[in-house]
């Protein structure tokens, strides 16, 4: 079964051109990080990851109501830019692994992402209209067919972390624990408890509201290394990265969120440091946390292509206009 892009063929063509840049045909995939910039590598990777994300696909069988199929066609397609599954890609060959092998991983990745935003977008929850420019999922067919879908992705995941043919059952078993830390009450859970109920302190705001952002970057980096035979050092550096781009990225968006609305109020001192240092300010400490992170990451694993996509990356998730 294909994606239908019905009615959606112009918002697919510019999503396609923003990823690729002026030259929008996709660039063959060798699996081995040999392509430098990072939209030449996401578009490299592209094609190998769509069909993985198409794949795996939890479609139900036949006789049910095709709508829930038609859903989660139109909940993965086409999609964002793929990054945080890109990251495990990446995460695997900054430890001397192939990328080809850890699609599943990375096709697992981007299901935990995407039921995020389908849970998201509820009306019991961000009560979103529009997703990536199109209409939300629970809009477009209902709010009950979206829970499901979402939770069909989520379940998926769990079995994908366990393909890799040649990780340890020690490896697994630790890529397990890493997606089950990063969907519960240590991360994405909690993140979003505190979204709802801004239940978190000043001084504690900025950690647990960045939950969601950092666990899923912490589970999008170390999935795949972990895979691939990532050792304790390695694995704590990714870690790191992942902490102080959360934070950047955290940053970024309430530096937007202040420019788009004055009376933008929210606890914690990324939020504080928007509001007292104004944009300029917030955004020369934005860019010393990147350095930081940067930092970390050639540190360990020096300048290597995964890490020096993975630096170009970082600028991109927190340097967004603001």
């Amino acid at each position: 079964m294909s994606p239908d892009f019905t009615g959606s063929k112009n918002i697919h063509q510019r999503y396609r051109d923003d990823l690729l840049g002026i030259n929008p045909t996709y660039r063959k995939w060798n699996g081995k990080g040999s392509l430098v910039s990072l939209w030449e590598y996401v578009g490299g990777a592209r094609t190998e990851m769509e069909r993985a994300l198409m794949s795996h696909l939890p479609f139900a069988p036949a006789g049910v109501d095709r709508s829930f199929n038609e859903a989660l066609c139109y909940a993965l397609f086409p999609g964002g830019k793929r990054l945080r599954p890109v990251m495990t890609l990446l995460g695997a060959e900054l430890v001397g692994g192939d990328a080809g092998e850890v699609l599943s991983a990375a096709t697992a990745v981007e299901y935990v992402h995407t039921s995020s935003l389908i849970f998201d977008d509820l009306p019991c929850m961000d009560n979103a209209s529009e997703r990536r420019g199109l209409e939300a999922l629970h809009l477009r067919y209902s709010e009950s067919l979206a829970v499901l879908v979402a939770l069909a992705l989520l379940n998926t995941s769990y079995g994908l972390v366990f393909e890799h043919r040649h990780a340890t059952r020690r490896q697994s078993i630790q890529a397990h624990a890493e997606l089950v830390a990063c969907i519960g009450t240590n991360g994405m859970v909690t993140g979003q408890t505190v979204d709802l109920s801004g239940a978190a302190g000043r001084d504690e705001g900025d950690v647990i509201r960045n939950l969601k952002t950092s666990a899923l970057m912490r589970l999008s980096l170390r999935l795949g290394a972990i895979l691939s035979g990532a050792d304790s050092r390695q694995l704590a550096a990714l870690s790191r990265f992942a902490e102080l781009l959360g934070q950047a990225y955290q940053i970024s968006d309430d530096v937007i969120d202040l420019a788009e609305d004055a009376s933008f109020v929210v606890g914690g001192r990324a939020a504080t440091l928007a509001i007292e240092c104004g944009p300029r300010g917030a955004k020369l400490h934005l860019a010393r946390m990147l350095d930081r992170a940067k930092g970390v990451l050639l540190t360990e694993f020096g300048r290597s292509r995964p890490a020096l996509v993975l630096c170009e990356m970082a600028d991109y998730i927190a340097g967004r206009e603001a």
